[in-house]
């Protein structure tokens, strides 16, 4: 890789105006060939520090679920309200709410739609309940009115949708999710040798899978490279073939894009889906993406991975240009035998 590109990027990082900063980027890893070829850290991070991942660690509620479909505990057309059957009568009833499958919940497109705010880290520090005044927010969004089928292709981004999914994993593996999450069977944070993290709890005291996980960005990036490998790590599988490739089918494409530059925004099992563009060629990546600018981002043509942790949060018009811009323009330039 030419480290004069990558330098350009970094200069642009420390001589931002904090007032006014683009490039508001906390931490920057690039492995290639399964190496870390790159990583610093800014504004007094580290790479000890777990960072704040926001909606970016929604991809471990689907690889969750994946494991468990794997040991056969779950399909993607397993019906989810079936799985909760204390719940009934849910609230607002509809035919259609027995079709929710886990695939739906995945891809974002299960039919019912918060109308308010949804759960989340505010939420969380009522100990008391939940949104609505409901504690259970697995329960809480499967009350919610239908306000379309499930499925399609057009979905309606949405965290309590991959709040459920954890659901569903608990209730098929009938543990704990921060056990499942650290050593049941041959899950995650064993296998890849995670450092520190850390899990939020709703009031309830299931783990929260909506977004919010704190860890380490080398941790991070592992979660993209567990995938560019196609499921392996270390000699051993974690994740089959299988699901790693359905993961990355687009299952639907938003109808808008976050900021105007946004197009062609596709999405998986918890994974968005871009084609960038330089000098003519485009390159599919896909990344777990979260507010502030925080990014695991898998770049199969060129065998790369990409973790990026920011600070611009709820500033979608700048953390938003950290994949789609910054990229392209400063590490798929690098790339000296694309």
């Amino acid at each position: 890789m030419d480290e004069h590109r990558i330098d350009e990027l970094v200069h642009a990082i420390l001589s931002a105006d904090p007032a006014d900063n683009n490039f508001n980027i906390q931490g920057l890893l690039i492995a290639r060939h399964g190496k870390l070829v790159f990583e610093d850290y800014f504004y007094g991070f580290d790479r000890e520090r777990p960072h704040d991942m926001r909606s970016s660690s929604k991809t471990f509620a689907t690889l969750l679920a994946g494991i468990a479909a794997d040991h056969r505990m779950l399909r993607t057309d397993t019906r989810i309200v079936p799985l909760f059957p204390g719940y009934q009568p849910l609230s607002n009833p509809d035919r259609r709410k027995d079709r929710i499958t886990l695939r739906d919940l995945m891809t974002m497109s299960p039919g019912p739609r918060l109308r308010r705010r949804e759960p989340g880290i505010a939420k969380k520090r009522r100990h008391d309940a939940g949104p609505g005044g409901q504690p259970d927010w697995y329960r809480y969004t499967l009350d919610l009115p239908m306000v379309s089928d499930p499925g399609g292709t057009a979905p309606i981004y949405c965290s309590a949708s991959i709040h459920v999914v954890g659901g569903a994993v608990r209730q098929a593996t009938k543990q704990w999710l921060p056990e499942v999450f650290r050593e049941y069977v041959e899950y995650v944070a064993r296998p890849l040798q995670f450092g520190m993290y850390h899990i939020n709890l709703t009031p309830t005291g299931e783990a929260y899978m909506g977004g919010g996980m704190y860890v380490r960005p080398r941790d991070q990036l592992k979660l993209g490279q567990l995938y560019l490998n196609k499921g392996m790590w270390g000699g051993h599988r974690v994740i089959s073939e299988r699901w790693v490739r359905e993961s990355w089918n687009a299952a639907g494409t938003f109808k808008r894009g976050v900021v105007p530059f946004d197009k062609d925004h596709r999405y998986g099992y918890a994974w968005h889906i871009h084609d960038l563009e330089w000098q003519g060629r485009k390159y599919r990546d896909y990344y777990a993406g979260g507010n502030g600018g925080q990014n695991v981002i898998v770049i199969p043509d060129l065998d790369m991975v990409i973790g990026i942790t920011g600070g611009s949060y709820g500033e979608g018009m700048r953390f938003m240009r950290f994949e789609l811009e910054y990229v392209p323009k400063y590490i798929i330039a690098a790339v000296r035998d694309r």
